[in-house]
């Protein structure tokens, strides 16, 4: 199997004037290709002449120094992503840094009518995760940037293009001791499942990730018991609950309690809405230190009175 590992750069309209079926159009795509030993087998780069922004943004000309006049020399994005996609071969998956590009590739593609990349669930490693995961806590995130000077490795060309950042990305991954961390796969949620029967839940070493359908409203999507419910991670009994399901007020809601063989669990839902306008659910559980479990727990103590003193305020 290859891995590759891709990056996309894209342009986006200035007040009043953005698509809301295509907020940001990609402009280039790049990608390294990596074989097994991940030594670099192929490349992949195209500029893409843009259809919907025919103006580029101030601020994506200072991130990536690209001129209109550069972009107008490029091929339409339908004729890009078919050479990408038949470059990719049969046997690959994908790798980025951090979870926005796999969305945007897959937005674009919607918004000319291509087919999609494949049938869900679209799994792909995020490197800024196994970066985490192999150097420090796996819970912070860090640019590529740092990772970059992390490991020391040459800069011999400048951040923010597409090229640049895939090759940059390769090389942490290549440094990365991937037989720790390669359980610790990513899932694209631009598709959610339709129904129940097409949920996921996956077991991973210290945690586990249930996808949900989706719902009319975040309130319909919390009634239901199935996603609310906790088990152990290890030996799938229900956990008892300390702190039931809390919001802090961005969607996400957080969950503390103890499961009798395996200690204490905490919980967090993650609620978002795809591009249909349906909400679900990420739901992910794990088992956590004394410390970690605390914060749960402080969190929940901190909302509860910070409502009390602003009655008026909902969820």
């Amino acid at each position: 199997m290859n891995y590759i590992v891709f990056d996309l750069e894209w342009n986006q309209g200035g007040t009043n004037e953005e698509n809301k079926n295509l907020p940001f159009e990609i402009i280039e795509i790049a990608a390294i290709k990596l074989n097994n030993d991940f030594d670099i087998v192929s490349k992949f780069q195209r500029i893409i002449k843009p259809n919907v922004y025919k103006k580029l943004h101030p601020v994506i000309h200072d991130i990536t120094g690209y001129k209109m006049s550069d972009l107008k020399k490029g091929v339409g994005f339908t004729e890009a992503v078919t050479e990408f996609i038949d470059w990719c071969g049969d046997d690959y998956i994908f790798c980025s840094w951090a979870t926005q590009d796999l969305k945007e590739l897959q937005m674009n593609m919607r918004f000319y009518d291509m087919s999609l990349i494949d049938k869900p669930p679209l799994y792909y490693y995020d490197v800024q995760k196994l970066f985490s995961y192999a150097f420090e806590n796996g819970d912070d995130r860090r640019s590529l940037k740092y990772a970059v000077d992390y490991l020391c490795l040459d800069e011999n060309v400048p951040f923010h293009r597409a090229y640049a950042d895939a090759y940059y990305t390769a090389q942490v991954m290549k440094r990365i001791d991937f037989d720790r961390v390669k359980d610790k796969l990513s899932i694209d949620t631009f598709i959610i499942p339709k129904d129940r029967s097409e949920e996921i839940l996956l077991y991973f070493e210290d945690y586990s990730k249930f996808i949900s359908m989706g719902y009319g409203s975040k309130e319909e999507l919390m009634k239901q018991k199935y996603i609310t419910s906790v088990r152990c991670n290890y030996c799938k009994k229900y956990v008892k609950k300390k702190a039931g399901w809390f919001s802090d007020g961005m969607r996400n809601y957080y969950f503390a309690g103890v499961c009798k063989e395996h200690g204490k669990i905490k919980g967090k839902i993650r609620i978002r809405k795809n591009i249909d306008g349906k909400f679900y659910a990420i739901k992910t559980i794990k088992t956590v230190s004394d410390e970690e479990y605390d914060e749960i727990l402080l969190k929940k103590q901190h909302i509860t009175l910070k409502r009390k003193k602003t009655p008026s305020s909902t969820e």
